[in-house]
């Protein structure tokens, strides 16, 4: 293994500039989720100057490339998502978005650039793998959940994807570490609108009407009590409502109150009993308050759980690679939603921190205008994507 790490980390130090190369051009012209047309377009012309197939239009502008090894009905796929935020970046480098208002403030660029380089040392490796590789660009990670269409248009079949791996920026460590969770690190969500319906009528003559605006108020108090009083406190579920709505003017009993908000889970099983005590709370006051209620949801993405048997696989690379003191284990899972959870509940799924930070110096977090990192976290991303398939693979080939 020491020898395979010297040699790959070596072919990683050889394509390095030209990966810094791809970043800038990614990240100097951005483009929003549903909108990568152009990404797309510059990534299907770098596989193809690297000798790779590839297919274009997926899941709107995904792109999915394959290497062929030597078997070809089976393989272990890397992700990297490639959409833009709306934030107008404030960094001044000479690669700068050159977009106003749009930026890459969540490090998709360096994803997406540090996929094709591990594409090129992959590629150049073809001969000696013993199944393929699928490379997964995938679009609308900060809109839409582009894996979840890049799955059902059929990215883990033709070849038959057996694990899924992938990397994400994190600000919070240098580069040159790597963060692994073993199970829950992203949690499950979903979106809530109530609607409350009473009756309008004079502020002087409340009683002629039924105020929408008081049960709407006690809803969003009652609803923390689902969490403080019929969840397990040890298993952490958030309720949060962002935004709420009511009345036309100071004199008027408001006959409709609206107010939305998330839900955050780290089960699936927990998500639905939270939105059955949702309506429970919601429909019992309206009643008590003589109104009526309407209650929505739309669920966003699903808990991202990554696979223990990948975990310690990885890691057992990751610490051979790297050090075991770069390798950092264990630690809270974040409430925050990652659509590569969808990846994790079609096949096995491993997504792991990059530290990106700038060793010694402040850094701005993620969808942050002043977000900058530092791009040699990129050479140990693609030598882990690297060593992490090819691990996949040779394990997987003496089953």
């Amino acid at each position: 293994m020491a020898k395979d790490i010297t040699v790959i980390r070596q072919k990683v130090d050889d394509i390095f500039d030209k990966v810094v190369e791809i970043r800038r051009h990614i990240h100097m012209d951005p483009e929003l989720g549903e909108h990568e047309e152009k990404t797309a377009a510059y990534i299907s012309s770098k596989l193809s100057e690297i000798g790779i197939d590839c297919k274009t239009g997926i899941a709107g502008h995904g792109v999915i490339g394959t290497i062929y090894g030597k078997d070809k009905t089976r393989a272990a796929a890397i992700r990297a998502d490639i959409d833009a935020l709306p934030v107008t970046e404030t960094v001044d480098t000479p690669y700068k978005s050159k977009i106003p208002g749009v930026m890459h403030a969540c490090g998709h660029d360096v994803h997406t650039a540090m996929l094709l380089g591990a594409a090129m040392v992959l590629k150049s490796m073809e001969s000696e793998l013993p199944a393929s590789i699928r490379l997964l660009f995938q679009p609308s990670e900060e809109t839409i959940g582009g894996a979840e269409r890049m799955i059902q248009e059929g990215c883990l079949k033709d070849p038959d994807v057996s694990s899924v791996i992938g990397f994400h920026v994190d600000p919070s460590q240098p580069a040159g570490k790597i963060r692994m969770l073993d199970g829950p690190m992203n949690a499950a969500s979903c979106e809530f609108n109530v609607s409350v319906f009473g009756k309008s009528s004079h502020g002087a003559h409340p009683d002629k009407g039924v105020d929408a605006l008081l049960p709407a108020c006690t809803m969003v108090t009652s609803l923390q009590s689902i969490i403080t009083r019929r969840m397990d406190p040890a298993d952490p579920c958030l309720i949060t409502v962002g935004t709420f709505h009511s009345g036309t003017k100071e004199n008027i009993i408001s006959g409709q109150a609206d107010f939305n908000g998330i839900i955050r889970t780290f089960s699936l099983e927990n998500r639905d009993f939270i939105k059955s005590e949702i309506v429970k709370v919601c429909e019992n006051t309206a009643a008590a308050f003589s109104a009526a209620c309407d209650v929505r949801f739309s669920d966003s993405y699903p808990s991202l759980e990554n696979n223990h048997e990948l975990y310690c696989l990885i890691k057992d690379v990751a610490e051979d690679a790297l050090g075991s003191e770069n390798v950092v284990t264990g630690g809270l899972p974040s409430l925050g939603a990652d659509d590569f959870a969808y990846f994790c509940h079609g096949t096995r799924g491993m997504y792991l921190d990059l530290g990106s930070a700038f060793p010694g110096e402040e850094s701005y977090p993620l969808h942050s205008d002043k977000f900058c990192p530092d791009e040699e976290c990129m050479k140990t991303g693609i030598l882990i994507e690297v060593l992490s398939v090819l691990k996949i693979l040779e394990e997987e080939s003496e089953k």
